[in-house]
Parts: C-alpha cells; sequence; structure tokens
C-alpha cells in the first residue's frame, strides 16, 4: 500500500481523467508509474553501454586486476609497445 500527495492541479486532472475514462485512480497511477520506470530502466540501460566505467561498478568488493581493469576501460591492446 502506498500513498502519495498531489498539488491540486495535478489532483483535478486525475480526477477529470478518470472520470472521463471510467477507471479508477488506482490503475491510473499503476499504469502510469509501471511506464515510467519501464522507460527509465530503458534509458539507464542504454547509459551504461555507453559508458565504459559501468563495468567497474559494484567491483570493490572482487579481485580485479590492474590488468583487467585496464583492457576494460582502454582495449586488449593497451600494453602493446
Amino acid at each position: 500500500m502506498l500513498s502519495v500527495r498531489l498539488p491540486l492541479s495535478l489532483g483535478h486532472r486525475l480526477a477529470a481523467y478518470c472520470e472521463a475514462t471510467h477507471l479508477s485512480k488506482s490503475v491510473v497511477v499503476q499504469e502510469a508509474l509501471e511506464k515510467h520506470l519501464r522507460l527509465v530502466a530503458k534509458s539507464v540501460r542504454q547509459a551504461d553501454t555507453e559508458n565504459p566505467f559501468t563495468a567497474l561498478r559494484g567491483t570493490g568488493n572482487r579481485k580485479i586486476s590492474t590488468e583487467q581493469v585496464m583492457q576494460m576501460t582502454r582495449g586488449a591492446d593497451w600494453n602493446q609497445a
């Protein structure tokens, strides 16, 4: 269960929409939140693939060598003469 306070104008818009569509406020808010979270997750995944340092996130407890870090951030040939 979740209780949310909305600004008065948003509450009025929600009520008008629900009345026009014959949907409950709960259904409308649940669907809107689901859609929003899906879009946010998609944009986060896209950002993760664009940032090479994302692969290092959460690696503090793992034993990753300097060699592995350099390969992940600079490529396999980082130490070639």
